[in-house]
């Protein structure tokens, strides 16, 4: 475990990031539900923050901190290596008009630090109602290097979240998705080995 979440939970337990908690009706339950697991929201609307903030203290959930802050700022430059075990993503601002799109959250660089920050087998949940969305986060995260989609296999949601039940009202189908990082191989791993020099017979231990 990393000095960082030990400064920011106090312990070593894994972590789960949810990107854009908004009123946190997936952060909350989720930390409730597992107290065990360090839960920790992105969100990047201030007032959204403050108010999770207060309810995280009024439902005194330990294992559930939020910060307002840019994610993609707080994952490519603040979270170290391999320290992350799940990234949930729903719902996503989709920056509807064209010429805020360059806004959306899912770019090459988004994605490629989604990836270094997991550890092995962990995975990246993402559900969106909006399709153009969700062919870009499959577009970023599917040629990641590590990365595979885990079949059809959805986020595990426990609940409505406000942005799902405002796309379900005007009838958008959900889409979700789940990519798993998949662990070094046997074969990279005796490659980086073998790159070593050769130790001779004089250099040898006694």
């Amino acid at each position: 475990m990393s000095a960082l979440w030990r400064f920011v939970f106090g312990n070593d337990r894994r972590v789960e990031v949810e990107i854009g908690p908004g009123t946190g009706t997936f952060l909350l339950a989720a930390a409730a539900r597992d107290p065990e697991t360090n839960f920790l929201g992105l969100e990047h609307s201030h007032s959204r923050a403050f108010h999770l903030a207060a309810a995280i203290e009024e439902q005194g959930l330990r294992n559930a901190r939020v910060i307002a802050a840019d994610a993609s700022c707080i994952v490519a430059s603040v979270l170290p290596a391999e320290s992350v075990d799940v990234y949930h993503i729903y719902f996503p601002d989709p920056w509807w008009k064209r010429r805020h799109h360059r806004r959306r959250l899912f770019t090459p660089t988004f994605a490629a630090a989604l990836a270094q920050t997991l550890v092995a087998g962990g995975r990246i949940y993402v559900a969106t109602d909006v399709d153009d969305v969700f062919s870009l986060a499959l577009k970023m995260l599917s040629p990641c290097a590590g990365l595979i989609r885990d079949g059809d296999r959805p986020p595990p949601r426990p609940g409505v979240t406000v942005f799902e039940r405002k796309g379900i009202v005007r009838g958008a189908a959900i889409r979700e998705a789940t990519f798993i990082k998949r662990a070094a191989t046997s074969e990279a791993a005796r490659t980086h080995t073998n790159s070593a020099a050769p130790i001779t017979p004089a250099e040898s231990p006694s």
